[in-house]
């Protein structure tokens, strides 16, 4: 049994800037302002805004040519052979039982402090996150599509809110903006990157829609159109409340923090509806992700890379082995990171550094495929973005390299028996 092709142009954009736009909208703004001064956060937004431009090309490019569930994984074979297949797969194992939780676990901290309870209640609401989010995926993807469809509108209209109710702060954080593009900014290179490289998970989710690309209506036109046109409106929201967030800690009201921007909804005509409106936010957000994961796990599971119990889908082709064995350890890293205090924002430097890891993969697989002579162009743009994100890392490339490691020693394990052995 195959995945059914449902996702049509509004469907896609709705998945894709649900996938993009979530944990990273309502806890970023905030949680940069603790990392360096105003004009080094308004800095890394714009540099982060056009250092992901090439890769939105990239993926859009890769997304048209190879339509199939495998995604990443199916990228990293073309770039480097059909070990590259188990490689990421095993990264990007390593990367979503992180990631999600984080995200979930940013969701619990709005709902937390929106209503009050306890810190120790964040980690409980983070799994009730990811549960809602799991059941909504069982349902089917036409339950997740509804979802997605609401949060865009949603994310919209509290921007909207948000901004033209705060419109004081916009226009001194527009201000700031403008000193940093003339150089009149207190910046430097460490702060820039540390603050850029924790935006980077403001704009993970593009790659996490190549799990999706065998579910997609007339592919040729669709793929190319949701990547530009949810890349224009991902960056138009971002960068209004990033705006308003920096005006409003010049101005005095703070914002910083992982719920932040709770003190500026708390300001509009939105603040009674603000729960159930960052409910439905967050879990669109982790239900995008959540089915970009199983579908990884699916396919993998499918092509003997994982386990074939999570190849298998049910009746209605769901992926059902997958979506509950990850909830199930997604919960348990959430509860771990309460065992150990875990900081949000470390585990966000862990998951970018590791989805840099697998654009540089990506990369080479589009200069692989491109026979136009732009592909010199846009790969040296792409390696330019990756190479600055990767630079302040160190130790840390350890993770993502021992995680290919053991890719690479899980496909020299199955090699002898499956010598044919393909991804997608």
């Amino acid at each position: 049994m195959q995945l059914q092709k449902t996702i049509t142009l509004w469907k896609g954009l709705a998945l894709a800037v649900s996938t993009v736009i979530g944990s990273g909208l309502l806890g970023l703004p905030g949680m940069a302002l603790e990392t360096g001064n105003v004009h080094t956060v308004a800095g890394g937004w714009l540099l982060i805004s056009v250092a992901l431009i090439p890769m939105v090309y990239i993926f859009a490019h890769l997304g048209q040519r190879f339509t199939s569930s495998a995604g990443l994984s199916k990228y990293a074979q073309v770039a480097v052979g059909e070990w590259g297949g188990h490689a990421v797969t095993a990264v990007l194992c390593g990367t979503f039982v992180i990631g999600i939780p984080v995200l979930a676990l940013i969701g619990g901290a709005y709902a937390q402090s929106m209503c009050g309870l306890s810190e120790h209640a964040v980690f409980w609401l983070a799994i009730g996150i990811l549960t809602l989010s799991t059941c909504c995926n069982l349902l089917g993807v036409s339950v997740v599509n509804w979802i997605n469809s609401a949060s865009m509108v949603a994310l919209v209209a509290m921007t909207a809110v948000i901004v033209l109710s705060n419109i004081p702060f916009f226009l001194i954080g527009l201000s700031t903006f403008g000193e940093t593009l003339n150089g009149k900014g207190d910046l430097d290179y460490i702060g820039l990157w540390r603050t850029a490289a924790l935006l980077f998970w403001a704009f993970i989710g593009w790659e996490n829609l190549s799990f999706s690309m065998e579910e997609f209506k007339n592919p040729s036109r669709t793929i190319p159109s949701v990547y530009w046109i949810s890349f224009v409106l991902v960056i138009a929201l971002y960068l209004a409340l990033s705006i308003t967030s920096i005006g409003a800690e010049i101005s005095g009201v703070s914002v910083r923090g992982a719920s932040g921007l709770a003190s500026l909804v708390n300001r509009t005509a939105i603040g009674a509806l603000q729960v159930a409106i960052m409910v439905v936010v967050i879990t669109a957000n982790a239900c995008a992700w959540i089915m970009g994961a199983s579908r990884l796990y699916y396919a993998s599971g499918r092509d003997g890379i994982l386990p074939s119990f999570l190849g298998k889908l049910t009746g209605k082709g769901i992926p059902l082995n997958s979506l509950l064995l990850s909830l199930a350890i997604y919960s348990a890293v959430i509860l771990a990171a309460r065992q150990f205090k875990l900081q949000p924002a470390n585990l966000v430097l862990v998951v970018s550094q590791n989805f840099l890891i697998l654009y540089l993969l990506s990369i080479v697989a589009y200069w692989k495929t491109e026979r136009r002579s732009r592909r010199w162009f846009i790969a040296s743009l792409g390696l330019l973005s990756c190479g600055f994100l990767l630079s302040g890392f160190s130790w840390w490339i350890i993770y993502p390299v021992f995680l290919l490691g053991i890719g690479y020693c899980n496909y020299r394990r199955v090699q002898p028996k499956s010598p044919n052995l393909r991804v997608g």
